[in-house]
């Protein structure tokens, strides 16, 4: 274990992935009839599936993972294995009081060929690569919960999880340990905001959230019920310029109809605190991706392409796309006899932008039908093709 930390670290500081990353992973498998032979096969399959989506992770976030989950388990998921460059069995047992066959394995995936597969399906993009985040606590103010408090802990977990749910690349535990060490260890002089970004661009990151939290008064209203109030900030800055995105604050309350103990107070914090981060992080995502829109550097990647038309044809079909307000960094790839293909940005998903381009041809008399294949690759076919 010592080695698999010494391996994967130095990654995840520099922020460029490894060809090959070993993982620990474990899985099981229900064994049917006293047949453990067919369990331990079964098992094994489902152990590299486990490393194999650990690879995937690395790479991806949370909510690009769910929007493309069909197309990642049909073109990667099923063929795990592929993706693994070799493993060890550090453990197999038959468990019998549940039944299972279990086993742990230390693998090595090949991040780089599932890298090149995302590529491929479009759903990596080579161009605008999904934006990574880093989230880290700093505040001057005397009521702010200082870092060590387990309620910060606890915020911050959720943040991060609630953030990679929102398309961005977040960094480990282990990591953001590192990377807060590193900023206790700084004495800070002149503008704060400087020092935390250079810290984020050590890490590679693109964007930097600088999160504070504090509460208010444990009081009594209206000698009722007992309410605590936590308060929420975040100021969000873009790393390469240093341009400030949005500054957010968010307050939530907890009540309680009786006189909370000690563990109850510290309870009703977490909590507010926890719905008053949410809420941030969801505003705060709003002002990321206005900010990025306008600049241009969001929207999903397509390659597009259409085959069987006339030259004629085609140039109308560019000039369709280079004047649509839909698409965005449009360039060509290829443009041979009867063969065009396109790369654009959109932030339409694949079926609406699909009937989009078909509308907007046929407004054109422009006829055409649609192949589906797999990934983020729009095809078009003239139905009557020139001789």
């Amino acid at each position: 274990m010592k080695f698999l930390i010494a391996f994967v670290i130095p990654a995840l500081i520099f922020g460029f992935p490894l060809q090959a990353e070993e993982v620990i992973v474990n899985a099981s498998a229900k064994i049917y009839s006293g047949d453990t032979i067919l369990a331990k096969d079964q098992a094994i399959k489902n152990v590299l599936l486990a490393a194999v989506k650990k690879g995937v992770g690395s790479v991806l976030d949370t909510k690009t993972i769910n929007i493309n989950y069909e197309i990642i388990k049909n073109q990667i998921y099923r063929s795990s294995p592929k993706f693994i460059l070799d493993y060890e069995v550090l453990s197999e047992v038959q468990n019998y009081n549940k039944n299972l066959y279990e086993i742990i394995i230390a693998a090595n995936v090949d991040n780089e060929k599932i890298q090149q597969k995302l590529k491929a399906l479009r759903i990596l993009q080579h161009r605008i690569a999904n934006k990574r985040l880093m989230v880290l606590y700093y505040s001057r103010i005397s009521a702010a919960t200082p870092i060590d408090n387990e309620t910060v802990a606890a915020v911050l977990s959720a943040v991060q999880e609630s953030f990679a749910e929102q398309s961005f690349l977040t960094f480990s535990e282990q990591t953001m340990k590192q990377a807060h060490h590193s900023l206790e260890k700084e004495n800070i002089v002149g503008r704060p905001v400087d020092s935390l970004i250079a810290l984020a661009l050590n890490y590679n990151a693109n964007i930097l959230v600088i999160m504070g939290m504090n509460t208010g008064e444990n009081k009594k209203q209206k000698e009722t019920f007992f309410k605590v109030r936590a308060r929420i900030h975040f100021s969000v800055y873009d790393t390469a310029s240093g341009q400030q995105i949005a500054e957010t604050n968010v307050e939530a309350n907890e009540i309680s109809v009786k006189q909370p103990s000690d563990l109850e107070w510290k309870n009703l914090f977490v909590n507010a605190a926890k719905h008053a981060s949410l809420e941030n992080v969801r505003q705060a995502t709003e002002h990321i991706t206005r900010f990025y829109q306008e600049k241009g550097d969001l929207g999903q990647g397509y390659s597009v392409i259409f085959y069987g038309y006339s030259p004629r044809r085609e140039g109308l079909i560019i000039n369709y796309l280079e004047n649509s307000n839909e698409f965005r960094n449009l360039a060509e790839l290829k443009n041979s006899f009867g063969y065009l293909k396109m790369e654009l940005y959109a932030l339409k998903r694949k079926s609406i932008l699909r009937r989009s381009i078909t509308s907007g041809l046929l407004e054109m008399e422009i006829e055409v039908v649609t192949k589906s294949i797999p990934g983020n690759n729009l095809y078009f076919i003239n139905p009557k093709p020139m001789e």
